[in-house]
């Protein structure tokens, strides 16, 4: 199998994008760029200069209706969707693939059998009540690591939260967590059923709740108001109040980190497949 270079792997990802974008317009589905990508729309007018993936962000609402109009349209001869509904999965978001390529980890056991992806990430409504808050996030952490933990392997993959990422792994030491092997998407289910425990409520705070980011908590009102911004020379949307949701989580997003803090997902390694492999 032939690598992609960093300049096959961004045409890739760009073309997903665009992709998205027009399946959006076309069903009225908002989605904002989010965290690094969204930084990159801001700041540098596409990728910030050491990234290597493209993330979108939904309200659950605008993500339920982007998967079902996925799942009508997908597969075709260059996309598929991995979502529980559709294949075995271990993570509690969806992202767009593309079969023609495949990759190579040493701590990505999760997503074997795809390729290049795009995340798509759910937004979900919290408890106003801090108290309330930490209950729920802890009682989502536990049924995250159940279905993590449904993989034998799963828990090798450095998510982005290294909490779930360490008691993850303690648990899989756990004799009792062997009854949640091969029942993924019992799980799975019952997972994203439990991150909507608040969608009907009149709660004002929304977030991810897989977010390695402690800070990343919003305001729901951000969600209300989208508008275009350029990627890359494509045409994307953004929160309006981008501001907001940037300083919350990043801070200061204009200034450069240290060169220490510039990391990528180099731990993955993508390939263009043979032709019989597709």
């Amino acid at each position: 199998m032939k690598e992609l270079t960093n300049e096959e792997l961004r045409g890739i990802q760009l073309e997903q994008l665009k992709y998205i974008d027009r399946i959006c317009r076309e069903n009225g589905i908002e989605y904002t760029l989010a965290g690094g990508s969204l930084i990159g729309a801001i700041r540098h007018g596409g990728y910030i200069p050491w990234d290597d993936d493209i993330d979108i962000e939904l309200t659950r609402p605008h993500y339920d209706h982007l998967i079902s109009v996925l799942m009508d349209q997908l597969p075709n001869e260059k996309y598929a969707l991995l979502h529980y509904k559709v294949r075995e999965t271990y993570l509690p978001f969806a992202k767009l693939y593309d079969t023609r390529t495949s990759f190579t980890s040493k701590i990505d056991n999760l997503n074997r059998g795809t390729g290049v992806f795009l995340d798509i990430f759910p937004m979900d409504i919290l408890p106003d009540n801090e108290e309330e808050r930490q209950v729920f996030k802890k009682e989502f952490l536990k049924k995250a690591i159940q279905l993590t933990a449904s993989n034998p392997h799963g828990l090798d993959f450095a998510s982005s939260s290294k909490k779930i990422y360490f008691w993850g792994k303690l648990v899989l030491w756990m004799p009792q967590h062997i009854r949640f092997y091969g029942k993924y998407r019992i799980l799975a289910e019952k997972l994203d059923e439990f991150m909507q425990k608040y969608r009907n409520s009149d709660n004002q705070l929304i977030s991810y709740l897989y977010t390695g980011y402690k800070k990343a908590i919003f305001p729901k009102e951000i969600w209300e108001e989208y508008e275009d911004v350029k990627f890359e020379g494509l045409t994307a949307r953004k929160l309006k109040n981008h501001e907001e949701y940037l300083t919350r989580q990043y801070g200061d997003y204009m200034k450069l980190p240290p060169e220490n803090e510039r990391v990528n997902h180099d731990y993955y390694k993508w390939y263009w497949k043979e032709k019989n492999e597709i």
